[in-house]
């Protein structure tokens, strides 16, 4: 009995698609295959698209979409998360692997299977050492400029591909700018053509064509899913007319070309070849944004039906489904926002719905890619611009500036950073300043003198509310951890209301801080000896347990003895000022 129950235990924590299969009936595993063909058919061009995003084969988009879902659907904890390629790592990709390649297309292929199995290397890692909390130091602000930077970042490179216009790739976006101008006169129509109107195509298929659907009398969320599945059949729209009217040789439009059909089978060849080192840093920048970006819609999507997501097995479960990517001679992996809802709105229940959409696909590469030689790739660069529109939120910012200005400079600059400087670099800028401005914010503490509101036992700022106060009592509470970066203007404030000669004993009020240092209790030693020194007595207020178990047997408890730490504000000045 105890093993079994150990055995299910650990199939719940490592494989919890095996506890879900038990437990799934017919009409759920109808839903999951619903779901998976409906977002097996929305996965198809945007494989395509991201691989080419990547500056990779199209066929390896396919490959991304097949074992790397099937790895993650045993191993995550998300029922309805849709593991694929993704726009913001494959630029990703594309920035790391073009100065390491250097023009060689083998080295570039091997360099992003290196990328995969070191992204997941270093998520395996981390989750197995329950680092997940270092993914909190990037935070919102610098999340969303990184993500607008990026997306515009990918339209301005998809640019030349909707006009044919030439322009080199893994340069920085000011020069993309720059060559796009300058090449202008090179532009072709006939692929212009084809891009503007896939492009129209795709933005109508979105909210317009709910609205009509929905007139119609279908569902909306059937309307919904209908429309983000018009992407393929944009595609197959494309295919049929560049056949028809022979646009590769005729208008010289760019196509996709013959696209190996199959698997390949998986080989761990890559790990002999050489760059691991200098691609680790690449990797590390891409194994944050993926498990980021994939934790992010996991708990969006987990919470609108009351489930829960264990971080940490997410981070092995991505790992492994990124390793799994490198053997299968893919690019790296995470979960998908647009892929995601589909598969939700859909109707998955389960992570069967994932390894349906994995078969299909795979069956796809098997069976259809011969039919993708005169696919435009204009119309792929459509799919991406239109899919990445979404993630540019320049309202975000206004709102992020009209909020906090610190926090608004971080999210601009971190915008600026990824645009001026490329995708890491401006990533690193900007978590380097919200740190900084954490740092500055927390380092000049509010530090409020307070008095008691008559008739009530609560305290407020002397400032802010008609209180009473006691010329021989201080009550100061400050509302901030205690620890290196603040302790000498907490210190400097306190000398400061000190002054006061009447006054007789001082209380610090700790219901704000959570958390004091090796600097803070120094600091608090000193402040006592000193404040002794001059006849004045130092109280304690509110502590919180974690900071009172801290504070248990130092010579600062010792010194002030438990007489002198008090339960609560009121307590302290009924035995201070009696006649209270």
């Amino acid at each position: 009995m105890n093993q079994k129950r150990c055995t299910n235990t650990t199939y719940a924590r490592f494989l919890p698609l095996l506890g879900d299969i038990r437990q799934t009936d017919k009409a759920e595993f109808s839903q999951d295959l619903l779901a998976g063909t409906i977002t097996a058919i929305l996965l198809i061009p945007q494989a395509l698209a991201y691989s080419l995003l990547a500056g990779l084969p199209p066929e390896v988009g396919l490959y991304a979409s097949v074992l790397p879902p099937i790895i993650y659907a045993f191993t995550g904890t998300s029922r309805t998360l849709a593991v694929g390629p993704v726009a913001v790592a494959a630029v990703m990709v594309a920035a790391a692997l073009v100065p390491y390649a250097d023009g060689d297309p083998d080295k570039y292929m091997t360099g992003a299977l290196i990328l995969s199995a070191l992204t997941g290397f270093i998520m395996l890692g981390m989750g197995f050492l329950r680092l997940g909390w270092l993914t909190n130091f990037i935070s919102h602000p610098v999340l969303t400029g990184f993500t607008t930077g990026a997306a515009i970042f990918i339209v301005g490179t998809q640019l030349a591909a909707l006009t044919g216009i030439s322009v080199p790739r893994g340069v920085s976006f000011a020069v993309l700018l720059q060559a796009l101008v300058d090449n202008i006169h090179t532009y072709n129509v006939a692929t212009a053509i084809f891009g503007s109107i896939a492009v129209v195509l795709l933005i109508l298929a979105r909210q317009p064509l709910v609205v009509v659907l929905t007139n119609l009398g279908i569902k909306q969320q059937s309307a919904v899913i209908l429309g983000r599945t018009a992407p393929l059949f944009v595609v197959i729209g494309a295919i049929l007319i560049a056949e028809l009217v022979d646009a590769h040789v005729r208008f010289d439009i760019a196509v996709v070309g013959l696209v190996p059909q199959g698997l390949p089978v998986p080989s761990l060849n890559f790990m002999k070849a050489q760059g691991w080192t200098e691609l680790l840093p690449a990797a590390g920048m891409i194994a944050v944004i993926a498990y980021v970006e994939s934790i992010s819609v996991a708990k969006v999507l987990a919470f609108r039906r009351r489930q829960k997501i264990d971080p940490d097995q997410e981070f092995r479960a991505l790992g492994l489904a990124n390793v799994a990517a490198a053997c299968a001679g893919t690019m790296p992996v995470a979960g998908g926002f647009s892929r995601s809802m589909v598969n939700f709105d859909a109707g998955a229940r389960t992570q069967l719905a994932a390894i349906f959409t994995a078969i299909l696909v795979g069956l796809a590469a098997f069976l259809f890619t011969n039919l993708l030689e005169n696919l435009p790739k204009a119309v792929l660069s459509a799919i991406i611009v239109v899919a990445v529109w979404q993630l540019i939120d320049i309202q975000g910012l206004k709102h992020t500036w009209s909020y906090d200005k610190g926090d608004g400079i971080a999210q601009g600059v971190t915008l600026v950073g990824v645009l001026a400087l490329g995708i890491e670099q401006g990533l690193m800028l900007g978590v380097g300043l919200a740190l900084v401005l954490f740092l500055y914010r927390t380092s000049r503490p509010h530090i409020a003198v307070v008095g008691r509101v008559k008739g009530s036992e609560h305290y407020r700022n002397i400032y802010r509310h008609k209180v009473e106060t006691w010329p021989q009592l201080l009550l100061v509470r400050i509302d901030e951890n205690i620890y290196f970066a603040n302790t000498p203007r907490v210190e400097t404030e306190l000398h400061n209301l000190v002054l006061d000669s009447t006054i007789t004993d001082v209380v610090l009020i700790f219901s704000g801080v959570a958390y004091v240092d090796t600097s803070g209790l120094e600091m608090l030693e000193t402040i006592e000896q000193e404040l002794s020194s001059t006849g004045l007595r130092l109280h304690l207020a509110e502590v919180k347990g974690p900071v009172l178990d801290r504070l248990y047997g130092t010579k600062f408890y010792e010194r002030l003895g438990e007489e002198r730490v008090y339960l609560s504000t009121e307590k302290a000045v009924e035995k201070l000022i009696p006649s209270s």
